[in-house]
């Protein structure tokens, strides 16, 4: 899936797509917590969840007096993110789980590199989604190691 979080010129736009986002990466994170076997990748996809809980707290925190929020992830694209990993398990496989949680972080750091260029960024705002975007750098090169060291 290729999201297009942060190409809207409204930066309003861009942060009630980014919950939604953010919202569909928790839904398939607690769907791999419960699908993996592995109780070491279990207990780092328990640590990574926390981090995009923090980055919803954190957004919320500053945006909602400011506008409408989602409470939710997007019904299709939250279905989507977690039928990849329900493909994953298909295959009884921890590795294609990871696979698709490190498809959908791809998502989630394209969105967070728009966002820290985004033009109409708010400049008190930057430190929180430059964390963030190190967060989701994390997650990524995690999973891609993971994957790659036991394949």
């Amino acid at each position: 899936m290729v999201t297009l979080v942060g190409i809207q010129e409204n930066f309003n736009d861009v942060i009630v797509d980014l919950l939604e986002l953010e919202h569909d990466a928790c839904g398939a994170y607690k769907l791999a917590i419960e699908k993996l076997s592995d109780l070491t990748c279990k207990a780092k996809m328990e640590s990574f969840l926390l981090d995009h809980k923090k980055h919803i707290e954190n957004i919320t925190g500053y945006y909602s007096s400011r506008i409408d929020l989602p409470k939710s992830g997007n019904l299709i694209k939250g279905a989507l993110a977690k039928m990849k990993v329900e493909v994953g398990n298909i295959t009884n496989s921890d590795i294609n789980i990871l696979k698709a949680m490190l498809d959908n972080e791809m998502d989630t750091n394209t969105a967070y590199k728009r966002i820290i260029e985004h033009p109409n960024l708010p400049e008190d705002m930057r430190d929180i989604f430059n964390s963030a975007y190190q967060d989701e750098k994390k997650h990524k090169i995690w999973l891609e190691n993971y994957i790659e060291e036991y394949e």
